[in-house]
């Protein structure tokens, strides 16, 4: 089997695709794919080309771990960035998509961002109407009082998704939120190496998630040691933000729970007063 791509889009349908190399055959005829070879294991899978550019994708057509079946999409995308990269892979599926036959389009699900969405979505993407949640998904867990916040999505632009540890519920989660999102479209726009600020706070960096849990109480929702299951969509590159101070002795003090204290000081006075309930 070819390896996956970062990027996976994909067509829940109402019937599965009986006969992929048709389904491929009418894309190519229609205009939507360029060329198309077979990959190994049969006809299930073809690596294909689109939109005039030798960049390769995988269509599979297969079933998803819920039993819907599904047509696969998987391309590496990092390159166009999160706009033109998400239209870009948009366009791809929408190609399928406008030449299916015997089957209708239930949902679309973007399996990087563990996200379903309405069929009406993939037309709004592949357009070129996009905003950061449509490649980025984040996501809110924990129970009590104490919160965290992770991310999905963004390893296919060529940078980690990230993770904040040790948040209250309720305003101050919504203040973390926005906060999360700035600091996504930094990383974004200036690749891994990039200036990252709070927005109108210090300067964080990166801190791999492996690196910070040992400096974090273990009971904090979302924190564990290694080689933990953590399950799924929480494997691949990860991290987590850190104050960014001086280097002392040629080494930069790792700071993740000055995040979470900036956060909750940073947060609406009404989030600070009542965030534990």
């Amino acid at each position: 089997m070819a390896e996956q791509l970062p990027s996976r889009l994909a067509l829940a349908l109402s019937d599965p695709v009986d006969d992929l190399a048709a389904l491929v055959a009418r894309a190519r005829s229609a205009g939507g794919i360029d060329r198309a070879n077979p990959l190994a294991g049969g006809s299930s899978q073809f690596e294909v080309h689109w939109g005039g550019r030798m960049q390769r994708a995988v269509v599979r057509a297969l079933a998803d771990e819920d039993g819907v079946a599904l047509l696969r999409t998987e391309a590496t995308i990092g390159a166009d960035g999160l706009h033109g990269g998400m239209v870009r892979h948009a366009q791809l599926l929408e190609a399928f998509a406008e030449v299916l036959e015997g089957a209708r389009v239930t949902e679309v699900r973007d399996l990087s961002a563990r996200a379903q969405h309405e069929a009406a979505w993939l037309s709004r993407i592949a357009r070129g109407e996009v905003v950061l949640e449509d490649g980025v998904r984040s996501v809110v867990a924990g129970e009590g009082p104490v919160r965290w916040i992770h991310t999905h999505g963004a390893a296919r632009f060529g940078v980690p998704d990230l993770e904040l540890y040790d948040l209250a519920d309720g305003i101050v989660v919504d203040h973390a939120l926005g906060v999360l999102r700035g600091v996504l479209g930094q990383l974004l726009e200036g690749g891994i190496g990039a200036l990252l600020t709070l927005p109108g706070g210090p300067r964080v960096r990166l801190i791999p998630v492996l690196e910070a849990w040992p400096r974090l109480p273990l009971e904090l929702p979302g924190v564990g040691r290694a080689g933990v299951d953590r399950g799924p969509g929480l494997g691949g590159p990860r991290a987590t933000l850190s104050i960014h101070h001086r280097p002392r002795l040629g080494r930069h003090r790792l700071d993740p729970d000055g995040v979470s204290r900036w956060l909750r000081g940073t947060a609406p006075p009404a989030a600070r007063s009542g965030s534990a309930g």
